[in-house]
């Protein structure tokens, strides 16, 4: 599993968000409304999400059933809208579920 690197401009500058792309990426087909928990890969330290057609998903990095949010959880344990780059250090599941169908693509990196 490749490291997260960022990419110098010619200049010699860090372009923010310009990482290489990741040897272990996986594809995540969600049913409307069905919670997928998925086993992270060994050694990933971080992920970077993208969803297809712009669609909006929720994440929690748990083993657990998660929904999506029909009232107030002000509890601290709801999952969150359309991530795009997380920590995954000490984790080992992330859960996903969208309220359409659609694909979540998920790049680690060490």
């Amino acid at each position: 599993m490749l490291k997260v690197t960022q990419m110098p401009d010619g200049l010699g500058n860090w372009m923010p968000g310009a990482l290489q792309q990741s040897d272990t990426i996986y594809a995540v087909v969600l049913v409307a409304g069905t919670s997928q928990q998925i086993p992270l890969p060994a050694g990933a330290n971080a992920i970077v999400f993208a969803a297809s057609g712009g669609s909006d998903f929720y994440m929690l990095l748990a083993n657990s059933v998660i929904a999506v949010p029909v009232a107030n959880n002000v509890a601290g344990t709801a999952p969150e809208l359309n991530p795009l780059v997380r920590s995954c250090t000490g984790k080992t599941y992330v859960s996903l579920i969208s309220p359409v169908s659609c694909v979540i693509t998920m790049a680690f990196y060490s």
